[in-house]
């Protein structure tokens, strides 16, 4: 009984971190001056499905793949063995920090629907940058960021820079 109510705590914790994290981030970026050409996070009204950015997509990479990749990793019902591979990471424990994220950002409202990938650009031969409109449900307009794509052996993963900026959303600005 005791250890339920720990369980329960931790959760607990989790989620008001990870929802913490999240109504600052977000917003934050939604304030960004999105005239400057080196901003990561723009603004957007509009969180159509993928495919609409896709203009010097890589070869084999689009908006559909991006999407399918992000939306895999922050589902909570996803194996944190199979998160794992979908990242460009060394850390033998991402899948568990992703799968702990996923599910403390799913109890906030941030669920694997809520990010689409409008775009995706090609930023070097084995390279990716997606634009991600994320939809708060703490704000009236999706927010736009950017999330980095790699190829590794030939198939296509979430960056480390990525999986960072993704597991940063949990503790907040710094």
């Amino acid at each position: 009984m005791h250890l339920t109510s720990v369980a329960l705590r931790r959760r607990a914790r989790m989620a008001a971190i990870v929802s913490a994290g999240l109504l600052l981030a977000l917003p934050v970026a939604a304030c960004s001056d999105d005239s400057s050409s080196t901003a990561t996070s723009t603004t957007s009204s509009s969180a159509a499905g993928p495919a609409s950015g896709d203009v010097d997509a890589p070869s084999g990479f689009d908006s559909a793949a991006a999407q399918q990749i992000l939306r895999t990793v922050l589902d909570p019902t996803t194996s944190p063995q199979v998160t794992a591979d979908l990242v460009d990471s060394g850390n033998a424990s991402i899948g568990q920090q992703l799968n702990a994220f996923a599910r403390g950002a799913g109890q906030a409202g941030y669920t694997p629907d809520k990010f689409t990938v409008t775009g995706v650009r090609a930023d070097g031969t084995d390279k990716a940058q997606a634009t991600v409109a994320v939809a708060s449900p703490h704000t009236p307009a999706p927010v736009s960021v950017q999330y980095g794509y790699v190829r590794v052996a030939g198939t296509w993963k979430l960056s480390a820079d990525a999986v960072t900026a993704l597991l940063g959303m949990a503790s907040g600005p710094r």
